[in-house]
């Protein structure tokens, strides 16, 4: 989702019936994404647009600045991640400047590991013993932890059916979990009460970027073996 805004040099309720200013220009329309948060390297494009006091769009040239380092942004309003931090961008028609869009750059996820061992022995008892699943999302510019992303935990076998013999905590086949600031994201696995416990249990984990890519090391498997 994008969204169109009327930014005015002056506080004004709408954009028509303006006085015409710079070159017949009254106004800066711009158009940004409704997620304001990229990751060093992510790019997001920023359109922008001159409008008279009928509002009416100005053929003018718009200009565009960032307001830190931790932008880059180029001549055609595309927006560069370059180092953890908050900044913000504006849109300009000679001395006429937008509002300030701001942007989160958070360090990127780089990969995705799992902490500890892939392959689990879980005892197979009434009642049900849990154990922790727990990933750590790594970033390498700059070194560190990557968080906080949306990291799914996901119960692959054995499947659900009417009556699912293993659960997540929450009584869940699926969730998803924000990591922590220091990267790290767990859920808890266990048999269900009454269930007859099943030999494996597989369960996928998978996270994304601020701009849908997959981070590497998605699609990794923990192995619960009940005995």
């Amino acid at each position: 989702m994008r969204r169109w805004v009327c930014l005015l040099p002056l506080l004004a309720a709408a954009c028509s019936g303006l006085e015409e200013l710079e070159g017949g220009v009254a106004a800066v329309e711009i158009h940004f994404p409704a997620l304001p948060a990229l990751e060093v390297g992510e790019q997001v494009q920023l359109t922008a647009r001159a409008l008279d006091a009928e509002g009416e769009v100005v053929d003018a040239a718009i200009s565009w600045r960032a307001s830190d380092i931790a932008l880059g942004v180029d001549p055609t309003g595309l927006v560069t991640g370059i180092q953890p931090g908050a900044a913000s961008v504006q849109a300009a028609v000679g001395s006429l400047t937008s509002e300030r869009v701001g942007f989160t750059v958070l360090a990127p996820a780089d990969t995705l590991v799992i902490e500890g061992d892939s392959v689990l022995i879980v005892p197979a008892a009434d009642p049900p013993a849990s154990t922790s699943l727990t990933v750590r999302l790594e970033s390498r510019t700059p070194p560190g932890p990557a968080g906080p992303r949306p990291v799914v935990f996901e119960i692959i076998r054995p499947l659900a059916g009417a009556s699912p013999a293993v659960q997540l905590t929450g009584g869940v086949q699926s969730d998803t979990v924000t990591s922590a600031a220091d990267g790290t994201a767990s859920v808890g696995l266990s048999l269900v009460s009454g269930q007859v416990a099943p030999d494996t249990a597989i369960v996928e984990v998978r996270a994304t970027r601020t701009r849908g890519s997959a981070v590497p090391g998605s699609g990794q498997r923990f192995i619960a073996r009940f005995q």
